[in-house]
């Protein structure tokens, strides 16, 4: 029997058997956010008067707007992902499945003639990619570098640079290059380098710790650069190499230096990772002496600003020690051997070259550039991957899905969508967000082998890419304070007056924002030159303590000096007496030994002729002894 209580408690439910929403409204779904639905309706409407819209019209291109119609084109900016195709050179001709537009920015592909009876509807289409810009086989490493980083470096912009495409299709050659053909880093590091050659600062005063730029004291520094030397020291060098390097680089450009003012200093930080199955590892850190095995390390978000906690990052001066640094660690890598490419690299790379700018107001500047060498994505049936590499195989191609998944959502994000970017379901796209969020320029070089045998994985590279060449940033609007005539009332007040009244009233507002302008100039100028004074008396004034702490400090050594020395003299003085006085005690002691000495010699003596006199005394004794017996024997004889 069970009894009915007429005040229930709240019962638990699981999902399994969950409460009816109608039971108790405080359990009802509700939205997470509360959002206007009537927003997008105006609330006056006069577009049925034809009079009244031809007057709006004529208002609109006067200049004076609606505050509704500033979330056009016209208020944001907006900026899409730089997108490149470079098809590998193949022998002995590409295949005609892949054909390049008239204007040079469209691949064409179509299905090889053995492909076209067994692949799917989809795949046996015609299809055209639309990209930044296409490089065919004859295109030399110049040219890509020229039109993809070339300007970004040189308008100092925060840029990422990724290479995509399949296994052995040429992304590592187009980042890295060889000795005769450098790639896009080796440029990117002479092209910094040239550029900021005069404001180069030779000490690690500044630097990028955990997401924020911070100012090092002299231990600090003094600790970088004992951490930079040693890694130098164990770096291969590359003074043959990197001398013909360099004349290559500079036999194809001509890198201008940036005319910047004596009181800026540049300081340029590199660091590089590896991502091995989605696990962070360190490519400069000196391996540890036990067991050798890398650390991985932990991606960590703060106020938006991500980075790799623990990581190493060194103070580079040149770049041919930025480019040993680069080598060193790509010594680290983890390679293996496929059937498609016999060095196939196994892990996500990410080159860092942080670029710090401290002017003389205090001002402190930042631009990154990141050069990701992204795996190849491979299939089973043409790589052969078996154990370990078969693991390997799966995270590189779950990793470049996230990605996928992230610029189809940015995408989405950027036609208007509310879709969540799935940043943190792959390290790769943690620390990519910067470039998927539009905060910095991305550029995307994507790396196609045009032959028959790779036809439906280059389907696969070239949709990826079309994703990320739709993919537009916005800039975030700025608000502006504009007039709004939302009413016109009568009819009668629209007429040609109330109109030429609305110019001149906007006439006025720019002359009016014109001399705000000036004065905004003018006050900036005042402001800068205060600033310039100030930071003018500052150094005076630290110039003139400075001056006055080395006075006291010296008037201060000198009376320590002289207190010094007169303890001393006392405690001379006190050693002197004391040393006087034993002495004394000494030459006393001697006295009197001496003085013993002598009474125990004149005893010695005294003894001696008591033990003389009696030994004569004996030996007379004994002659008498003698002689008596000799007259008894002479009396005996006689008698006889």
């Amino acid at each position: 029997m069970t009894s009915t209580n007429l005040n229930p408690q709240r019962e638990v439910r699981s999902f399994l058997m969950a409460r009816d929403p109608s039971i108790d409204r405080r359990f009802r779904p509700r939205p997470q956010k509360r959002e206007r639905l009537f927003a997008e309706i105006e609330e006056d409407d006069y577009s049925s008067d034809s009079s009244v819209s031809d007057v709006d019209s004529d208002v609109r291109s006067s200049g004076i707007t609606d505050a509704n119609s500033s979330d056009g084109s016209a208020s944001q900016v907006e900026t899409g992902a730089l997108v490149y195709l470079r098809l590998r050179p193949v022998s002995p001709c590409p295949s005609p499945s892949y054909k390049i537009s008239e204007d040079g920015n469209v691949l064409i592909t179509g299905p090889p003639l053995e492909c076209a009876s067994t692949s799917n509807n989809k795949n046996s289409m015609e299809k055209h990619y639309s990209f930044s810009g296409i490089f065919n086989a004859t295109v030399s490493q110049s040219e890509v570098y020229e039109k993809c980083i070339g300007q970004r470096i040189e308008a100092e912009e925060s840029l990422s640079v990724m290479t995509y495409g399949t296994s052995g299709s040429g992304k590592t050659f187009t980042l890295l290059g060889d000795a005769n053909r450098p790639g896009v880093i080796p440029r990117s590091l002479e092209h910094i380098f040239t550029q900021y050659q005069t404001n180069i600062y030779p000490t690690p005063v500044l630097k990028l710790a955990n997401g924020r730029i911070a100012v090092l004291d002299d231990a600090e520094a003094a600790k970088e650069n004992r951490m930079r030397c040693k890694i130098m020291s164990s770096c291969p060098e590359l003074e043959g190499d990197y001398a013909n390097l360099q004349q290559r680089i500079a036999a194809d450009h001509n890198f201008p230096q940036l005319q910047l003012d004596d009181g800026v200093s540049v300081l340029i930080w590199v660091s590089f990772v590896e991502i091995y199955n989605e696990l962070v590892y360190d490519l400069l850190a000196p391996l540890p002496a036990g067991n050798g095995k890398k650390t991985n390390l932990k991606i960590v978000c703060n106020d938006g600003n991500v980075f790799i906690k623990g990581l190493t990052t060194v103070f580079v001066k040149t770049s041919a020690e930025a480019l040993r640094l680069l080598r060193w660690g790509l010594q680290k890598l983890t390679y293996a051997s496929t059937l498609v490419n016999a060095n196939s690299s196994r892990s996500h790379c990410i080159f860092f070259v942080d670029v710090l700018k401290y002017y003389r107001s205090g001002v402190i500047t930042e631009t990154s550039f990141k050069f990701c060498d992204l795996a190849g994505s491979e299939r089973l049936d043409k790589t052969g991957n078996i154990g370990s590499r078969l693991k390997e195989a799966q995270r590189i191609n779950t990793s470049l899905m996230v990605l996928g998944r992230c610029l189809d959502a940015a995408n989405t994000v950027s036609a208007g969508g509310k879709d969540r970017i799935p940043f943190r379901e792959s390290k790769l796209t943690m620390l990519l967000q910067a470039a998927l969020l539009g905060k910095e320029k991305m550029a995307m070089i994507v790396n196609v082998t045009p032959t028959d045998k790779y036809y439906e994985e280059n389907l696969n590279v070239l949709s990826f890419a079309a994703i990320a060449r739709n993919i537009v940033f916005k800039a975030p609007a700025t608000k502006q304070t504009k007039s709004r005539y939302s009413v016109f009332g009568d009819k009668e007040l629209v007429n040609n007056e109330y109109v030429q009244q609305l110019l001149e009233e906007n006439a006025f507002l720019r002359n009016d924002n014109e001399d705000l302008l000036d004065e905004n100039a003018r006050l900036r100028d005042e402001i800068e030159r205060i600033t310039n004074e100030r930071n003018e008396e500052l150094q005076k004034q630290e110039q003139e303590l400075r001056i006055q702490l080395v006075d006291s400090f010296q008037v201060t050594l000198d009376e320590t000096k002289k207190n010094f020395e007169r303890r001393l003299q006392t405690e001379l003085e006190c050693q002197r007496r004391i040393f006087e006085s034993k002495i004394e005690f000494l030459k006393r002691e001697a006295e009197d030994l001496r003085e013993e000495l002598e009474e125990l010699e004149k005893e010695n003596k005294d003894n001696i002729g008591k033990i003389e006199e009696n030994d004569i005394m004996k030996i007379e004794s004994n002659e008498n002894i003698q002689n008596h017996h000799h007259m008894l024997s002479k009396k005996r004889r006689t008698i006889e």
